[in-house]
């Protein structure tokens, strides 16, 4: 009789394992991914500010390059040198899973001007989503965050 009350604690105690435990997984990165889109708004808000004041979102690197390019990735120490501390305290390098945000100006005009940027989070694993901006809202953690030109064009469901 013993052993039953003792087995009967055993498996019950893993059924509520079962049902915890991914329940947790998805809380957690539920979190991260509410901390990326954060610190993205802040990043987009700062580097909007800049580019208010100098009228594009370029850089030194972009700036009088020959030839314009398509778009032109940013490292994150690069774009930290222009916005803080000016338009913001610290700049986030990674996002919550610790890999580092994505930067990109695109929009060229003639005197190499930016007039678009991109702000990218790669999300849980760490990779870049197989289609870039395939848009909308997203149900798996994995997929890509992408912020352009003010607002989150991929991003989590129920986000907003």
């Amino acid at each position: 009789m013993k052993w039953v009350l003792i087995l009967a604690s055993v498996v019950v105690g893993a059924f509520i394992v079962v049902i915890a435990v991914p329940n947790l997984i998805a809380a957690t990165h539920r979190s991260r991914q509410k901390r990326a889109m954060a610190d993205i708004r802040a990043i987009s808000t700062a580097w909007e500010a800049r580019a208010m004041d100098r009228k594009s979102y370029w850089t030194a690197r972009v700036r009088g390059s020959e030839g314009l390019p398509s778009a032109v990735r940013i490292a994150p120490s690069e774009l930290e040198a222009l916005l803080t501390p000016t338009y913001m305290r610290s700049l986030p390098h990674a996002d919550a899973w610790g890999t580092e945000y994505q930067f990109t100006c695109s929009d060229f005009d003639a005197s190499g001007n930016a007039g678009s940027y991109a702000i990218r989070s790669l999300g849980s694993d760490g990779r870049p989503d197989r289609v870039a901006n395939a848009g909308g809202a997203t149900r798996s953690f994995s997929d890509d965050i992408v912020y352009s030109d003010g607002s989150f064009v991929q991003f989590p469901e129920g986000a907003s």
